[in-house]
């Protein structure tokens, strides 16, 4: 579940869209700045924070130790484009501050946060809200590409209702530092918050250093397999789970990366994530795989071990130090000694128009299967009401869907009288005439033609080859 905070202000349009002279050309009032207020269940409190990460419900009321909050952001800087000493494109700052806490996870935009926001190259504030007179100091566009500047968020809080009240929780930082009140740093880095009689942390600090981006390289981030020096946007990695049937997530991240180095092209020659001081970085770490593997209902332990299905996926992601440009690789892993997660499955021509259906033989939607395509499926049939029906099977799973067999496989019928085979309601489509007492197999409903009468589909083939009804009854 993922709730997207967004508060609108004439603030936030300044974040976004820094104006190309003074800073007088930007300004907010009253009137037009907007403050977040997160209620709580308790009806006597708000947070008061202007970058509020609203988690009520999320929390672990039982044991501390189940709520560690691991909160992410994707600001960037992008450094303004000149010519000639003028700016042709203005500078950029954005992104949002995210928090994720057992499933639950919450984002809050630096647009926003607008009054609250500053960003400072250590001796000068680039860009700034003033409270008492309520206007911006913007001069982003002095911000020069490549170099670091410190940005701070002020007034940040978490809200995680009432039923959390003066119980501990861990912040875990993918960047930057934070700093307030009741917040303790642990020696792994990580921080430990002491909420409120209502389930709040207020007035808290977050700071981040930025390198300002150059926004005027265009050149993306890529992927290259380094076994075969292609580049390629689906990656696929074999790997064998041990005696146990199982891998462990380091392993495979690490045996990926031999695998696939991410590539920037910049200064004439290519430029590799493998490099030492290459401006490509892969992100992807130990806890994004366990996050991804999570979604796949695959549980990993305290050391990071896992049962191995025959397949699953891992994303890798990287990114530019030097315009910001991301990359992203989806690799299939494949563990042919793995537990199986497929279902056994064939592919079928369909003879006859298919609609969908439900375990209980009823139509589901409006889609339908067209005659001549071909169709995955389970190999049995499963007897529904006394008919036949084959499986759907999507991604190697079960789906649930249904398709009456009679259009795939047909039924057999005997004639009762000699019957030729036609192509149209006035034309034959051979000279063949079949016998009384033939068994012919048909396929799916009856046909009406021009000429009124119904018409049963033969031969599986893609053939016009029909054959009147009445000549089965």
């Amino acid at each position: 579940m993922k709730k997207n905070l967004r508060i609108v202000s004439v603030a936030a349009a300044a974040l976004l869209a820094v104006a190309p002279v003074a800073a007088s050309a930007v300004s907010v009032n009253a009137a037009d700045t907007t403050s977040t207020s997160t209620t709580t269940t308790s009806t006597s409190t708000t947070t008061n924070s202007n970058v509020t990460l609203n988690l009520n419900g999320a929390g672990s009321t039982a044991t501390d130790a189940a709520n560690t909050v691991n909160v992410s952001s994707n600001f960037s800087l992008n450094a303004p484009v000149k010519a000639n000493n003028a700016v042709t494109a203005n500078a950029t700052l954005g992104g949002e501050l995210t928090a994720n806490l057992n499933g639950t996870s919450v984002s809050s935009s630096l647009a926003d946060a607008a009054q609250d926001v500053t960003v400072s190259d250590g001796n000068t504030n680039l860009y700034s809200y003033n409270k008492e007179t309520k206007k911006v100091e913007n001069n982003l566009n002095n911000v020069v590409a490549g170099q670091s500047y410190t940005l701070t968020l002020t007034n940040v809080g978490f809200s995680f209702g009432s039923a959390m009240k003066n119980k501990t929780v861990t912040v875990k930082l993918a960047a930057g530092e934070l700093s307030g009140k009741n917040v303790t740093k642990n020696a792994d880095g990580s921080y430990k918050l002491t909420l409120d009689q209502y389930g709040n942390a207020t007035g808290l600090t977050y700071t981040q250093s930025l390198k300002a981006y150059n926004q005027g390289n265009t050149n993306s981030v890529f992927f290259i397999n380094q076994n075969s020096g292609t580049t390629e946007t689906k990656g696929l990695y074999l790997t064998l789970a041990n005696g146990n049937g199982e891998l462990n997530v380091n392993d495979v991240l690490t045996n990926i990366e031999k695998q696939y180095t991410a590539v920037q092209y910049n200064d004439s020659k290519f430029m590799s994530s493998t490099e030492k001081d290459s401006p490509v970085t892969i992100t992807t770490n130990k806890d994004a795989v366990i996050a991804e593997l999570k979604k796949q209902n695959i549980t990993v332990n305290a050391a990071g071990n896992f049962t191995a299905p025959d397949t699953f996926t891992v994303t890798l992601n990287a990114k530019s130090s030097i315009n910001g440009k991301t990359g992203q690789l989806v690799v299939t892993v494949s563990v042919p000694n793995g537990k199986k997660t497929t279902v056994d499955s064939v592919s079928k021509t369909i003879m006859h128009n298919a609609y969908f259906y439900d375990k209980n033989a009823k139509r589901v939607g409006t889609d339908k299967l067209t005659r001549y395509n071909s169709v995955t499926v389970s190999p049995k049939t499963t007897t529904i009401n006394g008919v036949a029906y084959y499986e759907v099977v999507e991604n190697g799973k079960l789906s649930g869907k249904f398709i009456n067999a009679d259009n795939i496989d047909g039924t057999k019928r005997t004639l009762k009288h000699n019957a030729y085979v036609y192509k149209t309601s006035k034309k034959r489509a051979n000279k063949v005439t079949l016998k009384k007492g033939t068994e012919v197999t048909t396929y799916g409903g009856s046909y009406k033609f021009k000429n009124g009468q119904r018409y049963y589909k033969i031969g599986a083939n893609t053939e016009k080859t029909y054959v009147k009804v009445a000549n089965f009854d």
